[in-house]
């Protein structure tokens, strides 16, 4: 009894069983799944199959004619024509005085239908259709139809004649009603009915239905066919029986397979690993003959076995060795300082002094190297880059992935171009040589300086935050590309915008939204953006310097986990815009139209560029003033201002969102009568420009046009 007890608890029969269990587990949900979607692959070749049926048959029938099949005075010489010949319809036509032309339709309207309805039994008996017929709607109520064709399996049915009146059956939820009206009125293009309940001696079946539109489109009638589920229900238990038979016998062969492989690879060499750790517990002494992977072909067994004897030899040489290790430490402890030091050295803090912008940067590290960064350099006189990024991963290995990065990307930069050809090639040279598999998130803008125009593009990083003047911080949201280092070969894409005088952009990384404090809760983008628009209108090096406070005083002394870094930009030009708000009405037009005309004569513009500008500008606000605020009104912002010869005529306003630049030019080739109606006045006022942008910026419409001068 006791060795019988033994058996039980012992190493093999446990998992023996343990793997028995999981084996029937796995099988039954295995083959669970697999029974239900075969029964679903099943049933969509099955419903598939009836509905070729029934597009082959609606290409059988001349659908123009099925309302000459259904006159009264029709129906009955049809039918004697396809039930009982030519010549029985001969007669009915001689005894019915039908002749001449009469009887020439007539015969061929008969002979059409006879030669339809024969090729579609024809289909029915190919297709293995119980039936296939055509029915015409009455679409007052949908209650009620009469029978156009009607081929049937005369074993199980007996055929409708044509024009045979029939209820639409009825069903709890009026089935038969909706999918009619569906395909009469909605445009449905086919849908399926399965029965299985209440079928008054009939066999369960699906009943597949689609419309017969005439040569015009409009539907006419509605192809049915009805397959019986007897073949869908006969699969589905050969398929049950088949997967039962084979993870029998799979379960049955991997148990006996298990147990023997078990016993000689896993029982028995533990069984001499636990001896000789229990020798060494008590001898603490190397042993006689040291244990090898050799004991056993499983790996992790054999790397047990290593691991233990190992284990006893590091232990005797723990002391030892413990001198080296502590010096070991003190020594990568310096090296991590100089690391640290070394990388400080890279990031910009010599800040620029320029008359039309203001900048502040700052990175906090969570380890002594990190692996953000950010940069910032002009690319001309009027163009100045920012970068800010986050490198996958921390430490030593980030922080040279961030210096690689940030040397490529700058050294590109200033060869001039476009910001998302500079990151394509960015991402290509990080590509060709990233054995370590590492990724960095970059958003990269180029801030004009004359204008305020920002070209950016964006790596996967977060979005940055815009301050409008007066205004609160808001998410700017445009194109975003995957990581840096990921994909060879991605294009990106990028987003505009601009910064008005007074307007501030802050850029970050994800260590500040994703601070924590103790109670495991994070700062997040929103409780960012509060801290933001709850400093007053002071310059960036003290916006960042508040917010590292009060992020700190968030996380109450918990342990910084990322990096954190920011980057803030106060855009001031010297040259401020022209502004002039109106109500967005008619009436309004001449006065913005002379606030215009006022300020392009006051830079000494020429006539023609006048007339040609105050043409766009007055189809831009008789489009705002008209659509904007319909049916009520709104404010229109207007700003001009003239920069390196260049005009920017910028419209804000607060209705719904609407892009002009998105809008297909029409077809001027065409006539009037031709052309679809509206458009021209857009297209009209693209061509007087030379460049319309269109942003959506918190909540408002900006559409800005360029003109050079």
């Amino acid at each position: 009894m006791k060795k019988r007890k033994n058996i039980f608890k012992g190493l093999n029969f446990n998992i023996i069983l343990t793997t028995t269990i999981m084996l029937i587990i796995f099988a039954a949900t295995v083959g669970t799944a697999g029974y239900f979607r075969f029964t679903d692959s099943l049933t969509e070749e099955y419903n598939d199959s009836a509905f070729r049926s029934a597009d082959t048959a609606v290409t059988l029938i001349n659908a123009d004619n099925i309302e000459n099949y259904l006159k009264p005075e029709n129906i009955e010489p049809i039918t004697v024509y396809y039930t009982d010949g030519e010549e029985a319809f001969a007669a009915y036509a001689a005894e019915n005085g039908i002749t001449g032309e009469r009887l020439e339709d007539l015969t061929s309207l008969a002979a059409e239908y006879t030669l339809t309805l024969k090729r579609m039994n024809v289909l029915r008996e190919k297709q293995n259709v119980t039936i296939l017929y055509a029915i015409a709607v009455d679409t007052t109520d949908y209650e009620n139809f009469v029978s156009i064709f009607n081929c049937v399996d005369p074993e199980r049915y007996t055929p409708w004649d044509l024009g045979t009146p029939r209820y639409t059956t009825k069903t709890d939820q009026n089935t038969y009603q909706t999918i009619y009206k569906n395909i009469y009125e909605n445009g449905l293009k086919r849908d399926k009915i399965v029965r299985t309940t209440n079928l008054r001696g009939l066999e369960p079946h699906i009943t597949s239905l689609i419309p017969i539109n005439d040569s015009d489109g409009k539907v006419v009638a509605i192809m049915c066919v009805q397959r019986p589920m007897s073949e869908l229900n006969s699969g589905r238990t050969r398929y049950l029986v088949f997967v039962l038979i084979i993870m029998v016998a799979m379960i049955a062969a991997s148990i006996l397979l298990f147990s023997l492989i078990m016993r000689g690879q896993v029982v028995m060499p533990l069984q001499k690993i636990v001896n000789e750790a229990g020798r060494f517990a008590e001898q603490n002494s190397a042993p006689e003959k040291p244990l090898t992977e050799k004991i056993s072909r499983v790996n992790e067994i054999a790397d047990l076995a290593v691991s233990v004897d190992e284990m006893e030899t590091a232990t005797l040489k723990y002391i030892d060795n413990l001198s080296e290790a502590i010096a070991e430490k003190h020594r990568v402890g310096a090296e991590l300082q100089l690391a640290s030091t070394i990388q400080e050295g890279t990031i910009p803090t010599d800040y620029p002094k320029h008359d039309k912008f203001s900048l502040y940067a700052t990175m906090r590290t969570a380890k002594e190297v990190g692996g953000d960064f950010y940069d910032f350099f002009f690319i001309d006189d009027d163009h100045v880059a920012l970068v800010i990024a986050d490198v996958s991963g921390k430490g030593v290995p980030a922080a040279l992935f961030m210096m690689v990065t940030k040397i490529i990307l700058k050294e590109r930069a200033l060869m001039g171009g476009e910001p998302a050809d500079i990151m394509d090639f960015v991402n290509d040279r990080i590509c060709a040589n990233n054995r370590a598999e590492m990724f960095v998130t970059i958003w990269f803008g180029v801030l004009e300086l004359s204008t305020g125009h920002v070209v950016s593009v964006n790596a996967g990083h977060d979005y940055p935050a815009v301050q409008r003047k007066g205004g609160k911080y808001e998410f700017i949201k445009g194109k975003n590309g995957p990581v840096v280092g990921a994909i060879p070969g991605i294009k990106y894409k990028q987003s505009e915008f601009y910064l008005n005088s007074g307007d501030k952009l802050f850029v970050y990384t994800d260590g500040i939204p994703e601070a924590t404090d103790t109670d495991k809760r994070m700062l997040t983008l929103d409780g960012m953006l509060s801290l933001l628009n709850s400093y007053d209108d002071i310059d960036p090096k003290t916006i960042i310097e508040n917010l590292f406070k009060d992020v700190d005083a968030f996380v109450k002394g918990a342990d910084q986990f990322d990096d954190m870094t920011t980057l803030c930009v106060n855009y001031h030009p010297e040259d401020e815009n022209a502004k002039l708000v109106v109500d967005a009405t008619d009436e309004n037009l001449e006065k913005a139209m002379n606030f215009l005309s006022g300020y392009l004569e006051e830079k000494g513009c020429s006539p023609k560029l006048i007339m040609n500008m105050s043409i766009a500008f007055e189809e831009i606000f008789v489009n705002v003033a008209h659509y904007a605020y319909r049916p009520n009104v709104g404010e229109v912002e207007i700003l001009l201002r003239l920069a390196d010869n260049v005009l920017f005529l910028t419209f804000i306003d607060g209705g719904r969102p609407y892009d002009p630049t998105a809008k297909v030019d029409p077809d001027v080739t065409l006539s009037a009568d031709e052309r679809d109606v509206g458009g021209l006045g857009i297209y009209m006022a693209k061509k007087l420009v030379d460049n319309m942008t269109y942003n959506y910026v918190n909540g408002k419409n900006v559409l800005v046009l360029e003109k050079k001068l």
